[in-house]
């Protein structure tokens, strides 16, 4: 696992005009990723479009990036990016729209892959520069090397690569104003479970142990005011959009544990948020470490003063009520996903199939 990132992160309100001299550094001609009308509403777009204007730099706008992009997507903006000729690709958005354009820049120097190539990460040349900037507090996706998109069988698989780092990283939490507060909830945990997950983590070492204490440190508090529906100032935005940054370190040194594995069925099949998804198996995950390795648990929360039975009613406040059952023939079917599961064997311990299908009775 990866104990660097090269992307350079840059965060703080109004962080992008304040460095606009970046993106005249970038090239003449800009393709810029968002979905549907978020990249609008936040006001990014609108931000680096007077940018591009001010120094002449021409530019092309694909916003069909939908939740949960497909492979498909990626690759039309790709193609794309490669007829408009684009010097660098500019992707706006959530952990959807940053995902999308991390492989969508793969292909604009590539423009002959396809969905197998791109799963098999068979291309030969680099991809175009890539600038994130991001509009929601939670997904990390700014500073790793990983793009989840869904394959033709409607099945979230991810790609892991170095080619896939961003070259610039913008978080801006005037960006995440706009947001739905359902959405500031789900991508709020979302951030939690990725420092949660990264902690548990046969792959943890101290670097992304420190990274997981601190993010859990900075965003607990601000998970409670959203459970006791208190608005979040602008302090607090910047705590949370910092949390996830920090949380996204944290995965891309360890990867990801079984809520996230498990998580993705429940988008695909159910269509929960993808942090809903995740943490809908927080409880799961910390209950499995307390009664397999105590020790271990207990150092962890000793160390950021929080209870862990009081975070654990706190994520359940957070969570919605779940409008499905899960059926024994369901769980049967689904079950071979976890047999010989990367995410499975990455939590901490000597986590099982067995184990996952406990987990998943629990939904019956």
């Amino acid at each position: 696992m990866k104990n660097y990132m090269p992307t350079r992160v840059l965060t703080g309100f109004n962080i992008l005009q304040k460095n606009k001299e970046i993106i005249k550094g970038m090239g003449k001609r800009c393709f810029i990723i968002t979905s549907g009308s978020s990249g609008k509403l936040s006001g990014a777009v609108d931000d680096l479009i007077t940018i591009l204007e001010e120094f002449g730099i021409k530019y092309s706008i694909f916003d069909g990036i939908k939740q949960n992009p497909s492979v498909v997507s990626c690759i039309e903006a790709g193609r794309l990016a490669n007829e408009f000729k684009a010097d660098f690709i500019v992707g706006i958005g959530g952990g959807s729209a940053l995902d999308a354009s991390k492989t969508a820049a793969v292909v604009a120097n590539n423009p002959k892959l396809d969905e197998e190539g791109i799963y098999k990460q068979n291309w030969d040349k680099k991809p175009v520069p890539l600038i994130l900037i991001g509009t929601t507090a939670g997904t990390g996706s700014e500073v790793t090397y990983v793009s989840v998109m869904t394959n033709k069988d409607g099945i979230k698989k991810s790609i892991h690569n170095d080619d896939l780092y961003a070259r610039y990283a913008f978080g801006d939490p005037n960006y995440t104003k706009s947001m739905p507060i359902t959405v500031r909830v789900s991508t709020a945990i979302d951030a939690l479970a990725h420092l949660l997950e990264s902690y548990f983590n046969n792959n943890a070492n101290e670097i992304s142990r420190a990274y997981s204490r601190e993010g859990v440190r900075l965003l607990y508090p601000k998970l409670k005011l959203m459970a006791e529906n208190i608005d979040l100032n602008d302090e607090s935005l910047e705590t949370v959009y910092n949390a996830s940054i920090i949380g996204g370190l944290a995965i891309n040194i360890t990867g990801t544990v079984f809520c996230h594995t498990l998580g993705y069925y429940f988008t695909e099949e159910y269509h929960l948020p993808h942090g809903i998804a995740c943490c809908i198996f927080t409880d799961d995950l910390l209950e499995y470490e307390y009664e397999n390795n105590r020790e271990y648990t207990d150092e962890f929360f000793n160390s950021i003063q929080i209870d862990r039975k009081e975070m654990m009613e706190v994520i359940d406040s957070l969570l919605p009520d779940l409008n499905f059952r899960l059926s024994d023939e369901e769980i049967e079917r689904i079950m071979p996903r976890y047999t010989n599961n990367n995410s499975v064997k990455n939590t901490y311990g000597t986590m099982t199939p067995d184990d996952i299908k406990k987990v998943l009775n629990k939904l019956k």
